[in-house]
């Protein structure tokens, strides 16, 4: 008896929602076509002919408009950047040696697909260029992102949150690029040190601090990271970085706090500090694996029209774990890095000047040599054609220490690297 209560009463609510729909339809004639008012006056349809050729449109619309399962929540981008470059690049005994290409320095194809409200995933395939071995100058594939997205409740102040399982950001390099608009141009200051790079294999969790903050974009420019007094991300990563594998059974600790201290006075303004924590990825001399820290301050404006920022810098070491004295001790590194852009009041305010200055000591201890530093300038002018796709127009040049080794590698004592310059076009793709 149960049984055909519960099978009438779901008949007959089915009857209902069927018979409320056409009565729904049957009445709502505003949305009708006007062409079949007119045929009906011309008495060549009637009123019943007329709502069952209305019913039928709008299901074939409603059809039309449906995507395929698959398709929904999917999104597809692409990130490119197009380089000519010509100039001078420092080898030692005060030499240099000159180059002149076109390059592509960076090719992402990056989906992203919404399985549930709260779990996403994203896959990132980045192009890179072999520069050694019988491939030199080939352009291989590899992984840059590729991570299960978890988006858990708020908690108290603690808002829009973000877990990243798998091979996923770090919480540095990506909040900076996204206040720094020229990744395009070149590495920012820690990674182009060779401090560590953009992504790694872990675990973290990232958010908010209080909410959104209202009309972000309007008042400082950039709808990204704009929690309303802040934003912080932590993880435990392997440290070895996306393009290397895990030497060592120890895992890096990573952490990144931003404070927006007067969101309603000046929403621009943000203090930040990232720090890391752990062990190289290569043994030392002495068999044992080099420490690996890092603290990081900065402090950022960001306006619609101009950004500033200033950052300092300290590191025991690096990812790779070569960064190390003849005793296999981590050498000590101090840097800091400010750059200023300045949308000019032209072309819809489209053109950019912009300006940077790194100085990075490899060897701040002297225990390989006393000038183990160098101090690069950038200079250029940057056209925003479209929503992201640049062009940029850029000069660099470095002035390096006696001692210093080229950026990314270990000093070395009366090294004596050569001039370093280089005048830089790029066309950045983005959709």
């Amino acid at each position: 008896m149960r049984k055909i209560t519960f099978i009438l009463f779901i008949v007959t609510t089915l009857l209902i929602g069927v018979g409320t729909d056409g009565v729904a339809q049957a009445q709502d004639h505003s949305k009708r076509d006007p062409l079949i008012d007119i045929l009906i006056r011309k008495g060549i349809l009637t009123e019943h002919d007329a709502e069952g050729i209305d019913k039928e449109a709008r299901t074939l619309e409603k059809q039309r408009q449906q995507l395929p399962k698959a398709l929904k929540g999917l999104k597809v981008g692409i990130l490119a950047y197009i380089d000519y470059s010509a100039g001078q690049e420092p080898e030692p005994d005060d030499r240099e040696s000159s180059f002149n290409e076109f390059r592509l320095t960076r090719g992402y194809l990056t989906v992203k697909k919404e399985l549930l409200p709260w779990m996403h995933t994203r896959i990132s395939i980045d192009i890179h260029q072999e520069t050694k071995g019988d491939y030199k100058g080939d352009y291989k594939e590899r992984l840059k992102y590729l991570y299960a997205e978890l988006r858990p409740h708020d908690f108290g102040p603690l808002s829009g949150m973000k877990s990243e399982i798998g091979l996923g950001h770090i919480p540095w390099l990506d909040f900076e690029e996204h206040i720094n608009p020229y990744r395009c141009q070149g590495t920012m200051a820690i990674e182009r040190a060779g401090v560590f790079n953009s992504a790694d294999t872990g675990v973290s969790l990232r958010g908010d601090l209080g909410g959104k903050l209202k009309d972000a974009e309007e008042k400082t420019g950039s709808h990204h990271y704009d929690g309303h007094y802040g934003s912080w991300h932590v993880g435990v990563y392997n440290g070895s970085g996306y393009h290397a594998s895990e030497e060592n059974n120890n895992k890096v600790v990573e952490g990144r706090l931003t404070l927006r201290p007067l969101p309603d006075d000046i929403a621009g303004l943000q203090i930040s500090y990232f720090g890391m924590c752990g062990e190289g990825n290569k043994k030392a001399s002495d068999g044992d694996y080099p420490d690996y820290v890092v603290n990081l301050g900065m402090l950022s404006y960001e306006h619609p029209w101009v950004i500033l920022t200033a950052q300092y810098f300290q590191t025991q070491g690096h990812a790779k774990g070569n960064w190390v004295d003849a005793k296999g001790d981590a050498l000590s590194t101090a840097g800091y890095s400010f750059f200023g852009n300045l949308k000019l009041p032209i072309v819809d305010r489209k053109v950019s000047l912009f300006t940077r200055y790194d100085h990075f000591d490899q060897d701040d201890d002297s225990k390989i040599g006393n000038q183990a530093d160098y101090d690069m300038y950038i200079g250029g002018l940057a056209y925003d054609i479209y929503k992201g796709n640049l062009l940029l127009l850029v000069y660099e040049t470095t002035d390096y220490g006696r001692d210093s080794g080229k950026k990314g590698e270990v000093p070395g004592p009366d090294n004596r690297l050569g001039d370093d310059h280089k005048i830089q076009v790029v066309w950045q793709i983005k959709f």
